[in-house]
């Protein structure tokens, strides 16, 4: 029995990938690491390299921000934003729930080739 590993698809396709994926693609702000992995219900940390290699691959991307904890207490960090990319890795990763296959394009001409190689 062989046993199926993340390691062979890339990190954009992972199902955890795509779950934060998908709740970053509702947001219409950048939101904190830590939002993301509470309402993702997944371990801070896990979700913060996730987001680091989900923003090499360019479906996230990172910007610093100021956030206010208290009256004299302020922090510098990491905010996260959906891409183009990534939006079209949760649309492709839907449209190949109802098709049965899984395409994440780079461009539309990756994605249509992808469905005409099937």
């Amino acid at each position: 029995m062989t046993k199926v590993s993340n390691r062979n698809i890339p990190v954009e396709r992972w199902p955890e990938s795509l779950e934060i994926l998908r709740h970053l693609a509702a947001q219409t702000s950048p939101i904190p690491v830590r939002v993301v992995a509470r309402d993702v219900s997944a371990p801070e940390i896990s979700t913060r390299n996730r987001l680091a290699k989900l923003e090499v691959q360019g479906t996230v991307r990172a910007t610093r921000a100021t956030a206010v904890l208290g009256p004299d207490k302020q922090v510098v960090c990491t905010h996260y934003v959906i891409t183009q990319y990534g939006r079209d890795c949760v649309g492709a990763a839907s449209a190949s729930t109802s098709q049965s296959s899984k395409i994440c394009a780079r461009s539309v001409f990756d994605w249509a080739s992808g469905y005409a190689t099937q």
